[in-house]
């Protein structure tokens, strides 16, 4: 079973919830592109972090969510996605497993592949299903 990343439900509205999501560690990479173009690049990129492109060659366990955002953005919380331009810079992320620090998490060997610390955060979350795509994320971003 693929870990997700740890929340707190902090309050449940008719048609999101809010939730505190725990700090956690994140493999990521920024590429260029448009929405769906950046996510498929760097999914693979990421993929062969995870797969053992790493110092010690270490597998590591796929976790949820997958994040992206406009790589201008300065700061990163959680799983939220920001709006884009649809061709730019993107900073797509895998949440690594709770069990990894920034301190015990293999080294990337790839250096497009970044490690980060992420802190604590509140997030409005919205539960969809299908196909992640620009139309998708600008409709499920307006119910939001």
């Amino acid at each position: 079973m693929t870990e997700t990343l740890a929340y707190e439900v902090v309050r449940t509205y008719e048609e999101f919830e809010l939730r505190r999501y725990v700090p956690h560690v994140v493999a990521e990479v920024v590429v260029t592109g448009s929405f769906e173009e950046a996510g498929n690049r760097a999914f693979r990129t990421l993929f062969g972090y995870i797969s053992g492109q790493n110092r010690s060659a270490s597998k590591v366990a796929m976790t949820a969510p997958v994040t992206q955002h406009d790589a201008q953005r300065v700061a990163m919380t959680a799983p939220v996605q920001q709006r884009g331009t649809d061709a730019g810079e993107y900073a797509v992320a895998f949440v690594l497993p709770s069990s990894l620090t920034l301190d015990h998490a293999p080294v990337p060997t790839n250096p497009e592949v970044q490690l980060h610390q992420r802190p604590s955060a509140l997030v409005a979350a919205l539960g969809y299903r299908g196909r992640w795509t620009r139309a998708s994320f600008e409709r499920h971003h307006e119910e939001l």
